[in-house]
């Protein structure tokens, strides 16, 4: 599945490249100007990134050559942070949130499409949305500041710091995902979100996309709560699976007490027959996420 994530990000980069509109592209002007990593270490309100960009060795590489795209945290946002997070964290997991916020090319906002997902230098992924008078990654952080141009790139000012999946639950780690809003949606109508955010249980979700949703919205439409929460539980087990530790014919107990049956065959896995997995393994802090194109309906008693 390792293959699989990394042709979905060169995917995804060649779609992003080909999609800008060159005319409208915004690039740095002149070598001789300040590097991002100056630019960041002469603001005050990006003092806070800055000091940890040093702390975490990574000064050195954003002042070379690139081009990157970074999406800068302001001190605000970094106090923001649950208390003591920053402090408790190793230089690597520190490496690992700042690398989140770069990209090893550049693009202007001008660039952005409505919606799309961009590969970060850490093999993680942003979720972008853009519209003419805003720009809003991961559903929660807002461009404050936009097209700050630098020798080696481009910053863009944000005003939440952005972590990769690793340090959220199932429910924040699909409410960043634009494309999961029906599913986060549903959640939290069946009020599901507080227990699939338990930090002391391991979950796997079968994610079924907004596409998913809309394919079924009259079903979806005439459903009790009770119907719903059926539904919902039919797509979550309550321990973390990774796709390596499915086998083909393999059942798994959902919380809803049903079984799910998972196919394996030239390298794609199915739920139940019918519901494809385009996106495996997005694991996170208490549990993974596997991204499937259909909505799993469970035998209604």
């Amino acid at each position: 599945m390792k293959i699989y994530h990394y042709l979905l990000v060169l995917i995804s980069l060649t779609f992003l490249v080909s999609s800008c509109d060159s005319s409208s592209s915004t690039s740095a002007v002149n070598p001789d100007d300040p590097t991002i990593v100056d630019i960041a270490g002469n603001s005050q309100t990006l003092s806070t990134l800055s000091a940890a960009l040093v702390d975490a060795n990574l000064a050195g590489a954003l002042s070379g050559s690139g081009p990157f795209t970074v999406f800068a945290p302001t001190n605000n946002a970094f106090d923001a942070l649950p208390e003591g997070l920053l402090e408790s964290l190793t230089i690597e997991q520190l490496g690992e949130i700042l690398t989140y916020h770069v990209l090893d090319f550049e693009v202007g906002a001008a660039s952005l499409q409505p919606q799309q997902s961009v590969p970060t230098i850490n093999g993680g992924e942003l979720f972008i949305e853009a519209s003419a008078t805003s720009v809003t990654i991961n559903g929660s952080s807002s461009v404050t500041g936009a097209d700050v141009l630098a020798s080696n790139g481009i910053i863009h000012i944000i005003d939440t710091v952005l972590l990769p999946d690793a340090f959220g639950n199932v429910v924040e780690n699909a409410q960043k995902r634009y494309f999961l809003s029906s599913l986060v949606d549903a959640v939290i109508a069946a009020d599901l979100a507080d227990a699939l955010s338990d930090p002391d249980t391991e979950f796997t979700v079968f994610a079924p996309t907004n596409e998913a949703f809309n394919a079924i919205e009259d079903v979806v439409a005439g459903l009790s709560i009770e119907e719903l929460t059926e539904v919902l539980l039919y797509h979550v087990v309550d321990s973390r699976a990774l796709s390596g530790n499915l086998q083909d014919g393999q059942t798994i107990t959902t919380l809803g007490g049903q079984d799910l049956t998972v196919g394996i065959a030239n390298g794609v896995v199915t739920i139940n027959g019918s519901a494809v997995v385009t996106s495996a393994d997005n694991d996170g802090a208490n549990g993974v996420i596997h991204i499937i194109d259909a909505v799993l309906i469970p035998s209604f008693e």
